[in-house]
């Protein structure tokens, strides 16, 4: 399939998040008005490798991303625009087929491993608790997300949902979107949050 891509800067969406997405440049401008008037309001953001860089090549993003629903979009005083995104699934840029006005690409699924192993399990019980102890220590982070948290089920959803609410780089995040071994993962996660 092919689907319109969207760079972001300093950020990264994982599935099952929703967040606001400031659009200001060119580009993305003119995708999000596209995506607008278009039925599928379904597109794939992914993030820069370098945050700075204003005009995006092929060889500035990463190559998996997240497959987002735009479920609104603002206008703002400035003539930017401000949308509110969900991620629905991770997603591989197979090949850019379009960069002008905006880029688009075909994409495929990526499937985790997903592993039930008991390792997984003492693993996510661990993060659950050691996230309970950084939502009283860190002024970022509210009862309210502590309370969908430890709700989630799923390890992987888990995961997800701690490292998006971590202060951590945006390569640090993409290294954890990239990973597809679920108990790596949960891994790589529990020494992110450990720090």
């Amino acid at each position: 399939m092919e689907y319109s891509i969207l760079p972001l800067r300093n950020t990264v969406l994982f599935p099952n998040q929703i967040i606001p997405i400031y659009i200001g440049r060119k580009q993305s401008l003119e995708l999000i008005n596209d995506v607008n008037n278009a039925d599928n309001k379904d597109i794939i953001v992914v993030a820069q490798k370098d945050g700075s860089v204003e005009l995006p090549t092929e060889n500035d993003l990463y190559l998996t991303g997240t497959m987002a629903t735009v479920m609104k979009i603002f206008d703002m005083p400035d003539n930017s625009k401000s949308a509110i995104v969900k991620g629905i699934k991770k997603v591989k840029i197979k090949n850019i087929i379009q960069e002008s006005p905006y880029f688009k690409a075909e994409v495929s699924d990526i499937n985790e491993i997903e592993n039930t192993s008991e390792d997984v399990k003492s693993i996510t019980s661990n993060l659950k608790n050691l996230f309970a102890n950084l939502i009283e220590v860190a002024p970022y982070l509210s009862d309210e997300q502590s309370n969908i948290i430890s709700n989630i089920q799923d390890p992987s959803k888990f995961g997800d949902k701690v490292i998006s609410l971590l202060n951590i780089s945006t390569q640090e995040k993409q290294m954890i979107l990239e990973e597809l071994d679920v108990a790596k993962k949960m891994d790589k996660v529990l020494e992110k949050l450990s720090h």
